[in-house]
């Protein structure tokens, strides 16, 4: 078992295929650190919540399922010219992590590439919590 894992995702909104992410990193790591990207974009359609108040509904739904006292930072990362750059600021921003936990291939590959240990765990109900379609639905019922 690693000691810190870092988790980087959008999470627009933070649904149940983030949470089962959340619950398999624990299970690679003793804590977690969650990296939330895209933080200075300007496209609404994609990442209609700010960093505020995805921290918010992270923190919100992590202690409803007592799993926040593993998560022992949560961050911004805002989006970078370049994945040299925007893996960087990652490093200067984040404690310090033993294994990048995630199922992303864009951030795996720059992970991997860099000589970090990866995870790469199975999604979850895909079909089902996929960001993009949660946001439609949102839009659909009018909350957003």
């Amino acid at each position: 078992m690693y000691k810190k894992g870092l988790i980087i995702g959008r999470f627009q909104p933070f649904h149940q295929g983030h949470l089962f992410l959340v619950r398999e990193a624990l299970k690679q790591a003793e804590s977690i650190i969650i990296g939330i990207g895209s933080t200075n974009s300007k496209d609404r359609k994609n990442n209609p919540f700010s960093y505020n108040q995805v921290k918010n509904n992270i923190q919100t739904i992590l202690k409803q399922e007592a799993i926040l006292g593993h998560v022992i930072q949560i961050f911004a990362i805002p989006d970078t010219p370049s994945d040299k750059v925007w893996l960087q600021d990652i490093r200067d921003r984040a404690q310090k992590f033993d294994v990048v936990i995630s199922n992303n291939d864009w951030v795996t590959g720059i992970c991997k590439h860099a000589g970090f240990k990866v995870i790469e765990p199975l999604f979850y109900k895909r079909h089902i919590y996929e960001g993009k379609k949660i946001r439609a639905t949102m839009r659909e019922k009018g909350e957003l």
